[in-house]
């Protein structure tokens, strides 16, 4: 699978060489504070490798299709579509490690979600950018497990966003809080809240080449109780990334470093399900993307 993700990526960058590039994200999941021009459009693709559980065979490719349009030059909206591709034999259940998930291998929609992105302050004119963001979801479908479900997300970001250099260096911190309801195969809605801190630096090396690291910590509180951490992952990696005048790419690899719980209880025949330093029950090995945007 990841062979033909890095074959993608060459063939992308091959057939859209051709076209001459405004907007343009330098790291695979942070963002920065820089916006399209008012009245501008965009075509931006996400697809996610994910790959490694403690137990089994497991990977999943999501794809995130986004359609951004720049309301003014301090504001932009965007719809996405979402789904993925799930292929597990062997899972354990995260819930119950005595007993496996249905082992399955299928693509299906996720469900949709709406993106809104206001500039307070812009690294070019200000000490650094500030942006507010807010991303309202509705899902169908679990891409982690599968299982079909009636979920609502409603995330927060504060983005931050320096330049040095001359603007060679770009450096970003993310500050992000979504809270979950979800119900799934009728029971009591559940409620959640995901955290996650995320920092990256990208340096221009030659013209339209850029290459740099990303740092993600996500976290799970059960019930929204942030006395009660569910877990806590870390994820860190390099990115490379190249832009053009009218379109630009970038693939990022994200290894788990750490992670906890990593000692997730004892199977049917008591043997521990843990894999050492990382969490596999919630979040995976590793995860690779490649993401890729068109200005129109």
């Amino acid at each position: 699978m990841l062979h033909s993700i890095l074959i993608f990526a060459c063939l992308f960058t091959g057939i859209f060489a051709q076209f001459a590039r405004a907007d343009e994200s330098y790291f695979g999941y942070i963002y920065t504070t820089d916006l399209l021009p008012q009245g501008k459009w965009e075509y931006e693709q996400l697809n996610t490798f994910r790959t490694g559980k403690a137990r089994g065979s497991y990977s999943a490719l999501d794809f995130r299709n986004e359609f951004e349009y720049g309301v003014t030059n301090n504001f932009s909206a965007s719809f996405y579509l979402n789904s993925s591709y799930l292929s597990q034999q062997g899972v354990y259940d995260p819930e119950d490690v005595t007993s496996n998930m249905k082992d399955q291998g299928a693509f299906d929609f996720n469900g949709v979600s709406v993106e809104l992105k206001y500039r307070l302050m812009s690294p070019y004119v200000d000490p650094f950018g500030l942006m507010l963001y807010l991303e309202p979801e509705i899902a169908v479908r679990d891409p982690n497990t599968g299982e079909n479900l009636i979920e609502r997300e409603l995330e927060f970001k504060i983005i931050l966003h320096k330049n040095f250099f001359d603007d060679r260096l770009v450096t970003a911190l993310n500050l992000m809080a979504e809270p979950e309801w979800e119900i799934k195969d009728g029971n009591t809605p559940a409620r959640e809240l995901k955290t996650e801190i995320s920092a990256g630096a990208s340096y221009r090396l030659v013209k339209n080449w850029n290459v740099g690291l990303e740092f993600r910590n996500v976290r799970d509180f059960f019930e929204m109780s942030l006395g009660r951490p569910f877990y806590s992952v870390f994820f860190l990696g390099p990115n490379v990334h190249f832009t053009s005048e009218n379109w630009w790419a970038t693939f990022t690899v994200l290894p788990q470093i750490a992670g906890n719980p990593n000692v997730l209880g004892a199977d049917a025949n008591g043997v521990p399900v843990s894999d050492g330093f990382r969490n596999l029950a919630d979040q995976d090995k590793a995860e690779f993307r490649l993401k890729f945007g068109y200005n129109f």
